[in-house]
């Protein structure tokens, strides 16, 4: 069975936009001849691919399998074409996206790529910041190549490597009385501070303000807003902030994972080398 090129275009196209009405104005058809190509594709799968809710669609677990499927190609096609322009040069060429939390992807992710992007031009590399609560599903719906986490995701299909440790440590303002009830945090969601007590083994009562970014946090503390728990390795060359006593640094591994692949582009054989070689390095200041 060969998988129809428009069924796929018109199914990449709602997974995408998870909108049949877009999705139709994107490709230019009826609403009814783009569910009549899903529809068609699912027949020949014998799968679900998306379900209409009535929150707006979503994807099946066959849906997530097909769409990485399809930007696996997407990008294999991307490269070939870059790699028989740029083969007698040997610079690298393509698109390679790394999705990861703030904490390492601009002081250690970047870092670690950039003498690869500076030394290859045609390298198209995006970085994406998101929750560590979202990056699971970044990965899963293939809208990263790479995802960097705090924790080891569970898989027989998912690339694993160990980076490094990310040690969590409580500071406050070296210049400015601070508010030693409140601690400061991205967002409601944000656990790393209940994830701190709790490694002390602590039921600490405490406020809590929000600062929006983790550089925020720190800028906040520096401020005398308040104390947090902020990974170490962000502190370098800071005056004006130090560790609050009586507390253990709390340490979390740092994970990279990718789906495992019959073929490995050489732009990604050398984002991983990078990241495996240089992440560990940055990320414990050496």
């Amino acid at each position: 069975m060969q998988l129809s090129s428009r069924q796929l275009e018109a199914f990449v196209t709602v997974a995408r936009t998870l909108n049949f009405t877009r999705a139709a104005e994107r490709l230019n058809l009826t609403q009814s001849a783009l569910s009549q190509r899903i529809r068609k594709l699912e027949e020949d799968l014998g799968a679900t691919l998306l379900i209409r809710a009535p929150g707006g669609v979503r994807l099946t677990e066959t849906g997530n399998r097909i769409l990485r499927f399809c930007e696996a190609r997407e990008t294999l096609e991307a490269e070939i074409l870059s790699d028989l322009a740029t083969t007698r040069t040997g610079e690298l060429a393509g698109s390679i996206r790394v999705a990861g939390h703030l904490s390492v992807m601009r002081t250690v992710d970047l870092p670690a790529l950039a003498p690869m992007l500076r030394d290859n031009p045609k390298v198209n590399c995006e970085l994406i910041v998101a929750e560590l609560k979202t990056l699971p599903t970044i990965l899963k719906r293939g809208e990263a190549d790479i995802v960097i986490l705090d924790n080891e995701l569970p898989g027989s299909s998912l690339e694993r490597h160990y980076l490094g440790d990310e040690a969590y440590v409580a500071i406050e303002s070296t210049t400015h009385k601070t508010r030693t009830d409140v601690w400061l945090d991205i967002n409601p969601d944000d656990q790393v501070t209940n994830r701190f007590f709790m490694h002390h083994g602590q039921a600490t009562e405490f406020r809590r303000s929000f600062m929006a970014d983790v550089y925020g946090i720190i800028d906040g503390v520096a401020l005398g807003v308040g104390r947090a728990v902020v990974p170490r390795h962000l502190l370098q060359g800071r005056q004006d902030v130090r560790p609050v006593e009586g507390f253990r640094p709390f340490v979390t591994g740092v994970w990279l994972h990718h789906f495992t692949q019959p073929y490995y582009s050489r732009l990604q054989q050398a984002t991983l080398a990078c990241l495996k070689r240089d992440f560990p390095a940055i990320l414990s200041g050496n």
